[in-house]
């Protein structure tokens, strides 16, 4: 993965140059000759900051959007066209105005004179966050992902139907599904969803995964990205003292934590995750696992070597301003070695223990029985936020944007 960290090179002599031997020179087979270099004082190559050293082993993907915050590390690598951001943008009275254009261009759109009322507005929401996904593309390096309307989050077929259309659409612009992840909650019906759009080569984003049976079937379904939400995972577990933190703590512990003792440092979130990292990477390496909610750079950083990390711009700003010892010139030599070490590695998951009983082929059943009490929670709260964004969002639509033509 090439990240905005420089890689250093160890000072000293540039390739030797071998001189053949001649009858002048006989007694000296091969002599070696070093080209000078220039000596660089200490201090002169300073050293890396966290979140160079944190992008050597993860995609970091800031968690801002028409932000100046952007602009502060290398291009994005990907960025969401979400209800929220279309209701942010059109709340924004400054510094969005192209993006505000987008989505009032959206609400002329007709693509069938036959379609009308609550149906052409979907369709014309859809066209604004294809328009504002498509402005999004011309600043990031990698994908866009664009949020299909989550009040069909239990319809496998409307999910399919709508993921479609918003391939459609970006293609109507001259914008190809290679650039494209479709965005959905990680219901059952959306991650069978998921199976057949990757089926037809359409890359899909599964977000809300609170529980390992999630992943465990988005991950068996092909699904292309999935993403934690280690934060909200772990508030969940704080509202609710008397659940198991880290249920893979030694007996003892476990004992002591149920008593109200103890392991309340166990960030739920972030064992999900370092558990989630493990089975992609020995089981189905295809899908890989973004995590978000890090509240904190130490969080960020206790998770390197997952695929994608999304941080806030506190978090983002706190990482920047860190130095580190890695790549630092002490005018002897430079070295790499001495920064930062990720916990997720391969040899990480190799090594982590998950019974055979978890990773089995999950069926609606099985998923529904072993989704948990915090995963039921977590992923219907999210849901009807999702649903209250989407039902907020079509009248502020229709009239900023004018009402339907």
């Amino acid at each position: 993965m090439q990240t905005a960290f420089t890689t250093m090179r160890h000072l000293g002599l540039n390739r030797p140059t071998a001189i053949t031997p001649t009858t002048q020179n006989r007694r000296r087979s091969v002599v070696i000759q070093a080209k000078a270099t220039a000596y660089q004082p200490p201090s002169s190559t300073t050293g890396a900051t966290e979140l160079d050293a944190l992008e050597r082993y993860s995609e970091v993907v800031p968690d801002v959007m028409l932000s100046q915050a952007l602009q502060t590390i290398e291009k994005s690598k990907a960025a969401t066209s979400s209800r929220g951001v279309i209701a942010g943008i059109m709340a924004n009275p400054t510094g969005t105005g192209r993006y505000k254009f987008a989505i009032e261009q959206a609400r002329y759109y007709k693509k069938d004179s036959g379609i009308s009322g609550p149906e052409l507005t979907a369709l014309q929401v859809d066209k604004a966050l294809v328009n504002v996904g498509g402005l999004m593309l011309e600043s990031i390096s990698g994908r866009v992902s664009t949020e299909i309307d989550a009040r069909l989050a239990h319809d496998t077929d409307k999910l399919v139907a709508r993921g479609r259309q918003i391939v459609a659409l970006y293609s109507e612009d001259g914008i190809s599904k290679d650039r494209l992840v479709i965005r959905m909650p990680a219901t059952w019906e959306a991650i069978q969803a998921a199976q057949t759009l990757e089926n037809e080569g359409v890359a899909t984003h599964l977000v809300c995964i609170f529980s390992f049976v999630q992943a465990v079937a988005a991950a068996q379904a092909g699904v292309s990205v999935i993403q934690i939400n280690a934060g909200r995972l772990a508030d969940w577990y704080d509202r609710n003292p008397g659940m198991l933190r880290d249920p893979n703590a030694p007996l003892e512990a476990r004992a002591m934590e149920m008593a109200g003792y103890g392991a309340a440092q166990a960030n739920p979130g972030l064992l999900l995750a370092e558990k989630v990292f493990a089975y992609l990477k020995t089981n189905n390496p295809k899908t890989k696992l973004m995590a978000s909610g890090l509240r904190t750079k130490q969080e960020a950083l206790a998770l390197a070597g997952c695929d994608y990390l999304v941080v806030g711009p506190r978090v983002l700003q706190g990482l920047q301003s860190a130095s580190t010892l890695e790549g630092y010139n002490d005018g002897l030599h430079v070295s790499e070695s001495q920064g930062m070490k990720p916990k997720l590695t391969a040899e990480f998951a190799k090594n982590y223990e998950i019974s055979s009983v978890e990773t089995g082929e999950v069926s609606k059943a099985i998923f529904e029985d072993q989704l948990g009490l915090a995963g039921k929670e977590l992923l219907n709260e999210s849901v009807q936020s999702m649903v209250l964004d989407a039902n907020r969002l079509e009248p502020l639509f229709l009239n900023q944007a004018g009402g339907q033509e």
